[in-house]
């Protein structure tokens, strides 16, 4: 296989949907997993939840790149690119499919 945006050679384009769709879903079980968490504690609004969703987002880039840039690939190539629109789509969808079922709005809170 070949490594992600290593210079000179482009992914398959079958390779790129099915990896950006696998890290599509690790970022959507991310985003469960703290929506649960932050959910958990009293009092959490709309307004923090968003907040919390930035930062978890901010954090699962800085690490991503990181980890590509140690394993000697471009985390600025196209390839990462195509990859990381679907994990931050995932994470974000996720967190307001969960928002809406959990019928939070505005500045109420779940407790």
């Amino acid at each position: 296989m070949k490594r992600l945006d290593a210079p000179g050679n482009a992914m398959p384009a079958r390779a790129l949907w099915d990896f950006s769709m696998l890290r599509r879903q690790l970022a959507a079980q991310m985003a469960e997993a703290n929506f649960h968490i932050i959910t958990a504690r009293p009092a959490w609004t709309l307004v923090e939840m968003e907040g919390e969703t930035d930062c978890a987002i901010t954090r699962m880039d800085v690490a991503a790149r990181d980890l590509l840039a140690a394993q000697g690939a471009e985390p600025l190539g196209a390839n990462w690119q195509a990859i990381w629109t679907a994990m931050e789509a995932g994470y974000r969808e996720t967190t307001a499919s969960l928002l809406r079922a959990h019928g939070l709005r505005g500045e109420d809170t779940l407790h």
